[in-house]
């Protein structure tokens, strides 16, 4: 009877040890990240596997994984857009956005090495349509509970995202029709970030915002595929928003915003985290923390989320510019400091990165 007792103790002890510990897995920690990285010199998507390992090296370079190449690379994305990769990281589809609009999707990317067979990916584009005069598109992010992918269009005469329904379904060599996301007198468009049903995007200048008291420049906006709302805005000297505004959203609800320090003259840390929460209440919000270093990362361009696993990375660009260097930030909002990795080889040139949370 004793030794039944204390089998049954044991049991319920160890029970309760494993049910109270918090596991690395599908959601939450840092295990099971991949990166993707677009090299725009050599028109090949670098893998590197696990991203911990790449974090945790002491290498002065880090070569990649395995390498994903396409002719469709070269002939559709000739440049790609900033910001211009994003996953869909449910279905394990990678998009590419070129600066001049053309799209390309590929399919199973957890599983491609080497050449990606014609099977497995498609190209199409935006449509000439309704385009802003002289425009260059950027930022891409899809939604995958919508399977909407967004993308930002900046002119000189306006901004305005596009709106890709299904994206997951567009065929070979389709010209998808405006279906714009928009706010009149909003300009200066470079950030998108989506999920949930939700669309976040950075806008440098705008119409005048308030009423009582009203708030110009920078801005972040909250909406669905449909609209925008000034409700649903973030905006004011508190926000420390600044020029090209890349956006990157995790699954706990936590919007992080990229500042160019260089070009929008500022001397603090570089990214702003606000919950998506704050969406709605008062506009002049301070973020609900900052991170980054202002100088080591004062050319902050680009920037990722992999979404379900704490962790962000980021690429630097002046003016047309890009750099072959990412930096690394591991459980960033717990305080660490960006690790910035070296890529072999070293000609490789940068403009999109996207992270893989549910790569295990």
């Amino acid at each position: 009877m004793i030794s039944r007792f204390l089998f049954g103790l044991v049991a319920a002890v160890l029970l309760l040890a494993t049910g109270c510990k918090e596991p690395d897995g599908a959601t939450g920690g840092t295990s099971g990240a991949a990166l993707y990285a677009y090299d725009s010199a050599t028109s090949t998507v670098l893998v590197f596997s696990d991203l911990s390992t790449v974090y945790d090296g002491t290498a002065a370079t880090v070569a990649p994984s395995k390498q994903i190449t396409s002719s469709v690379f070269s002939s559709k994305i000739s440049s790609l857009a900033w910001g211009g990769l994003c996953l869909d990281s449910t279905n394990a589809y990678l998009y590419l956005v070129s600066d001049s609009g053309n799209i390309v999707r590929v399919r199973n990317m957890r599983s491609q090495s080497g050449a990606v067979s014609s099977l497995d990916v498609v190209s199409f584009s935006l449509s000439n349509s309704g385009r802003l005069s002289g425009s260059t598109f950027g930022q891409a992010a899809l939604d995958p509970s919508t399977d909407t992918l967004y993308i930002t269009e900046n002119s000189g005469s306006g901004t305005q995202i596009w709106v890709v329904a299904n994206a997951s379904s567009q065929v070979q060599d389709a010209s998808v029709t405006l279906q714009a996301l928009q706010m009149s007198g909003d300009s200066g468009g470079t950030g998108v970030a989506a999920g949930s049903g939700s669309v976040y995007a950075f806008m440098l200048d705008g119409s005048t915002v308030g009423t009582v008291v009203t708030y110009s420049g920078p801005r972040l906006r909250k909406g669905t595929a449909s609209a925008f709302t000034d409700a649903n805005t973030l905006i004011g000297s508190a926000t420390l928003l600044g020029k090209y505004g890349s956006l990157a959203l995790d699954t706990s609800g936590k919007l992080f915003v990229a500042r160019h320090n260089t070009d929008a003259g500022a001397t603090t840390a570089p990214i702003q985290v606000f919950t998506t929460g704050l969406f709605g209440q008062a506009y002049n919000q301070a973020p609900t923390t900052t991170l980054g270093d202002a100088t080591a990362q004062a050319d902050l361009r680009v920037i990722a989320h992999a979404g379900a696993k704490d962790w962000l990375v980021g690429l630097r660009g002046n003016g047309s510019t890009s750099y072959g260097t990412i930096f690394v930030w591991k459980s960033p909002t717990g305080g660490t400091a960006a690790k910035t990795i070296t890529v072999s080889p070293a000609s490789s040139l940068f403009k999109g990165v996207a992270v893989d949370g549910n790569a295990s």
